[in-house]
């Protein structure tokens, strides 16, 4: 069996060169990948999902930050980011425009690989993360209630400055993060 370090590999490099082609032959044609968007079936619906990060965030970069295989599985954690040129949808239905705003997130990714190719797949990230630094903020719904409804004010919506992004606190936290998943990974793979 080959190691399911190269096929990532393959993956990685497609997805930051935002080649389709490349990237659906990492993928059985009837793979599952269970995504913080909702669950994409075969290659039509991977393609779409991957397609949506080229279009929103057309200079997208992704490196690898942490790496476990464990027979034929393989957990990965990484760093994407790039500027937010197309339109994003929130889970709301609104959209923030494209505002150039630089845009990075955490996130890590759980595959299995049979016959050469990924057959299912769990993607997580920081989705929170990647919404601050596009200038979006949660704010009560219900000022002064510890139980009030947070909702999330998309950019030039509402007046007040929105967290900057990459900020040295912002950062701190993300790194804590960051380390919490290295040590789950360490510890499901038995280091």
């Amino acid at each position: 069996m080959p190691d399911p370090r190269d096929l990532h590999d393959v993956f990685a490099a497609a997805l930051c060169a935002h080649d389709s082609r490349r990237l659906l032959g990492c993928f059985h044609p009837g793979a599952v990948v269970v995504t913080p968007v909702g669950i994409v079936e075969g290659h039509e619906q991977i393609e779409w999902y991957f397609g949506q990060f080229f279009s929103i965030v057309p200079d997208l970069t992704t490196e690898v930050t942490t790496m476990l295989v464990h027979g034929d599985s393989i957990a990965v954690e990484w760093v994407t980011s790039g500027s937010q040129a197309g339109g994003m949808p929130l889970p709301d239905g609104t959209e923030i425009p494209g505002t150039g705003h630089h845009v990075r997130w955490t996130g890590c990714g759980m595959w299995t690989v049979e016959d050469d190719r990924f057959v299912t797949g769990r993607i997580y990230y920081d989705q929170l993360g990647a919404y601050m630094s596009l200038g979006c903020r949660l704010v009560r719904t219900e000022p002064g209630s510890a139980a009030a409804p947070v909702h999330m004010v998309v950019p030039d919506r509402e007046a007040g400055p929105a967290p900057a992004a990459g900020s040295p606190d912002q950062e701190a936290r993300a790194e804590t993060g960051s380390g919490s998943i290295r040590r789950l990974l360490r510890r499901l793979s038995g280091r």
